[in-house]
């Protein structure tokens, strides 16, 4: 199959941040033969059909949607033996938001954009210091955070998390299999409790 040298150009271009997200999502549909060659196999990558069919999937215009757009792209150049330089930027927005969300907390990369990335320019100290702060206004709780016992599952409610209670053990109980907590937390627009069932 032939491809289009403005095709790698583009392609390469946005790996290497000489391209922004916007062009690359305007331009995908034009590069859909390119990215569908069936000369390359994917069978063993995370990439189920093709990279274009995995790009069509994604929010490319998010911070986890930019850095798994470049990811997929760089893996497309390598098969294609082109060199690349990856752009650091992405993966540095999303360390960002590793480095600063406590480990109780596991919110959703859109939430995050929304309710705590910093809207002004700073360093990168100052935007995690800031970030710290933002959870911790945002994520508050009674006593101590849950101790989760699986991946934390913090309940948000039009985009606000509700406030942690406490969590209750469940031991020796006849009612389930297993041994675990349930994580009691308050909608306080509402009053309205909510749980979450975690077991061991």
């Amino acid at each position: 199959m032939t491809t289009s040298s403005n095709d790698m150009e583009l392609i390469k271009g946005f790996v290497e941040g000489k391209i922004s997200d916007n062009d690359l999502e305007a331009h995908l549909d034009n590069l859909k033969l390119t990215l569908q060659d069936s000369s390359l196999s994917w069978s063993d990558t995370y990439i189920k059909t093709n990279p274009y069919d995995y790009l069509k999937s994604l929010k490319i215009k998010s911070i986890d949607g930019r850095l798994n757009a470049q990811g997929v792209l760089e893996l497309f150049l390598k098969r294609k033996g082109i060199t690349s330089i990856r752009y650091k930027k992405y993966s540095d927005d999303y360390d960002i938001i590793l480095d600063s969300q406590p480990k109780y907390i596991d919110a959703d990369v859109d939430f995050i954009e929304r309710n705590v990335i910093p809207t002004t320019k700073l360093s990168k100290g100052e935007t995690k210091k800031l970030m710290k702060e933002t959870f911790k206004n945002l994520f508050q709780f009674h006593k101590k955070p849950p101790k989760w016992i699986q991946s934390p599952n913090w309940p948000i409610i039009n985009d606000k998390p509700l406030y942690f209670l406490g969590q209750l053990e469940i031991k020796d109980c006849d009612l389930f299999h297993d041994d675990g907590y349930v994580y009691i937390f308050i909608d306080q627009g509402n009053d309205k409790i909510e749980t979450i069932k975690q077991f061991y």
